[in-house]
């Protein structure tokens, strides 16, 4: 064991001897015998950088499609629900007075509460307001009415509210927007008037 011992610490020893084989090189060449691995290590982070940044707009750009996956995914289920709460509002709002004090629709009326505020917790909100400007991006005009004291342009009711998820319009709401008189209804007005 202790011959193997000397024989490894005999072959770690650098051997002593010819060393003619060595020649001597100058910085300056040596520096020079460099630059081409200089060049390639450059090449190489160059290739790391831009490699690591197309990772990092890979990551940006698959959790971007995954966030708009799961709003479309919402929004398509949504679609189909609320056509559910408009008929149950609109249930609500056909039914007789003497009967809103009844339990059972009582009921009626704080399901359609509790599920209104599922919809808001979950990022949905109601569009379409009376006396907003009309957006075609938000409003399907369903009528239009002639009302001079009102712009042109403005909601004047509501027919069916819409909904958006964040950006995403789910339903446009319906609504009846003011019109300009035109000028036969203008002069008929006149006329009405000054008889």
């Amino acid at each position: 064991m202790q011959q193997n011992r000397q024989e490894k610490r005999e072959a770690e020893q650098p051997e002593q001897g010819d060393t003619s084989h060595i020649t001597s090189v100058s910085p300056q060449q040596e520096e020079q015998s460099l630059i081409p691995e200089q060049q390639q290590v450059e090449e190489c982070m160059d290739m790391l950088r831009r490699t690591q940044a197309d990772f990092v707009n890979y990551r940006r750009r698959v959790n971007q499609e995954q966030a708009e996956g799961r709003i479309a995914a919402q929004s398509a289920l949504l679609s189909h629900l609320l056509p559910v709460l408009d008929d149950l509002r609109r249930a609500l709002e056909a039914a007789p007075a003497e009967l809103n004090a009844h339990p059972w629709v009582q009921g009626l009326f704080l399901v359609a509460r509790r599920l209104t505020t599922q919809l808001e917790q979950v990022g949905v909100r109601e569009i379409g307001t009376p006396g907003e400007r009309f957006d075609p991006h938000v409003h399907e005009a369903i009528t239009t009415q002639t009302q001079p004291d009102v712009p042109e342009g403005t909601v004047l009711h509501v027919i069916q509210p819409g909904y958006a998820l964040g950006e995403r319009i789910i339903r446009p709401a319906q609504v009846s927007v003011a019109r300009a008189p035109s000028s036969v209804e203008e002069t008929s007005g006149r006329q009405e008037s000054s008889q």
